[in-house]
C-alpha cells in the first residue's frame, strides 16, 4: 500500500504568508487528495470577513447527511470576525471527519491571536510567504524539475531578467518553456531567444508600452509579435503583468530610500527606477487595481480559456480568440486622463 502524503492524512492545514501562487498550490493540493479519497468532494470557500461567513462556517463543519468529504477553505484569517474566530477556535481541536480545512493567513501581526492559537492545535502549516534570492532560485530549479527537465544556473537568471521576480509569472514561464523549448536542458542562450522572440520585441517592450500609457504602440507591438510568433501571448502578458507588480511595489514603497535601497525592495535595475517614476504619474492607484483584475483574465485567455459560467473550467478558445480577448483586456487597462 502507497504511504499517504502528510496533506492526505492533515483534517487541518495552515496556509502562512502573502504569496498568492504557493497559496492556491496549497488548497489545490488538499483538494487532489481528497478527490482521491472520494472523487465526488465538493470544494466550498469562505472569507472570514464576510458577513455571513460565521452561519456559513458553523453549517459546513456540522455532520453532513450525504457524507460527502468537504474540502473547506476559509481565507484571510486575520480579517475574521469574532464569531468566525470562535467558530475555528472550537473546531481546530476537533475536525470532523468528513472535512478537511484549509485557514490562510498572510502572516504579520493582525489575528496573530488566532493564527497562534490554530498552530498550537497541531496543524499542518505550509509556509506561503514572497520568495526572494535563492529561495526563488530553487523554486524555479524545482518547477523545471517537475516538468521533468533541467536548467542551467545561468537560464534561471536570465528568466528573471526577461520576466521580473513575480513568481506566478515565472512558474507561468517556465511552463511555456519547457512545452516550447526542445532538448532535457534549458540554457540562458533557449531563454533569451524566447524572450527575443521572432519579431525582435521583448516583453519589457510591451510592459513599458502599456505603463508609459501608449495603448496603440502597445498594440503594435502585441500584434506584430502574435505574427512572427503564435507562442508569444503567454510571456508577452506575463512581462505586462511583472510590470505591473514592480509598478505598484514601486508606488507603495517608503519614500525615504536611496535608489541603491529601493531598487532590490522593488526587485528592478536602479536605472530602471527612473522609468517607474515616470510611469506612476500617469495611473491612480484605484486604476492599477481594476489593471491586475484584467490581466488575471488576459493571463487566462493567454493559455486558451475564458470565464463562462456554464462550461467548468471555462470555455476554450481557439488562436483568433485568443488574440481578441487579450486584446479586449489590454485596451481596457486605462490610465488618468
Amino acid at each position: 500500500m502507497a504511504r499517504k502524503s502528510a496533506t492526505e492524512e492533515a483534517h487541518m492545514i495552515l496556509a502562512v504568508g502573502k504569496e498568492q501562487v504557493l497559496v492556491q498550490r496549497v488548497i489545490e493540493g488538499v483538494v487532489a487528495s481528497a478527490r482521491k479519497v472520494d472523487p465526488q468532494m465538493v470544494r466550498q470557500d469562505i472569507t472570514a470577513s464576510d458577513e455571513f461567513a460565521s452561519g456559513e462556517l458553523a453549517n459546513a463543519l456540522s455532520p453532513s447527511l450525504f457524507g460527502e468529504l468537504t474540502v473547506l477553505v476559509v481565507q484571510g484569517i486575520d480579517e475574521a470576525t469574532e464569531d468566525v474566530a470562535a467558530i475555528l477556535l472550537n473546531a481546530v481541536g476537533d475536525v470532523p471527519e468528513h472535512v478537511r480545512l484549509v485557514v490562510t493567513h498572510p502572516g504579520g501581526v493582525k489575528g496573530k491571536k488566532l493564527l497562534e492559537a490554530i498552530r498550537k492545535s497541531g496543524a499542518l502549516e505550509a509556509s506561503c510567504s514572497e520568495l526572494k534570492g535563492k529561495d526563488l532560485e530553487a523554486a524555479l530549479v524545482a518547477e523545471f524539475r517537475k516538468h521533468d527537465r533541467k536548467a542551467t544556473s545561468a537560464a534561471i537568471n536570465q528568466l528573471q531578467i526577461s520576466v521580473g521576480n513575480g513568481l506566478g509569472e515565472l512558474l507561468a514561464a517556465v511552463s511555456q518553456l519547457c512545452a516550447d523549448v526542445e532538448g532535457d536542458l534549458i540554457d540562458e542562450v533557449a531563454v533569451s531567444k524566447y524572450y527575443e522572440g521572432v519579431a525582435g520585441i521583448m516583453g519589457w517592450d510591451l510592459s513599458d508600452s502599456m505603463w508609459a500609457a501608449k495603448p496603440v504602440e502597445l498594440l503594435e507591438k502585441f500584434r506584430w509579435a502574435i505574427a512572427n510568433d503564435a507562442n508569444s501571448a503567454v510571456p508577452s502578458v506575463s512581462a505586462i503583468s511583472s510590470g505591473l507588480r514592480a509598478l505598484i511595489k514601486y508606488a507603495s514603497a517608503p519614500t525615504n530610500l536611496s535608489e541603491n535601497e529601493l531598487a532590490p525592495l522593488v526587485g528592478v535595475p536602479p536605472w530602471k527606477l527612473r522609468i517607474l517614476r515616470t510611469q506612476k504619474q500617469k495611473w491612480h492607484p484605484d486604476q492599477l487595481a481594476v489593471a491586475a483584475r484584467l490581466l488575471a483574465l488576459a493571463d487566462r485567455s493567454s493559455k486558451g480559456t475564458v470565464y463562462d459560467v456554464a462550461i467548468p473550467g471555462g470555455r476554450s478558445l481557439d488562436p483568433a480568440q485568443v488574440q481578441y480577448h487579450i486584446e479586449k483586456e489590454l485596451m481596457a487597462i486605462r490610465p488618468i486622463q
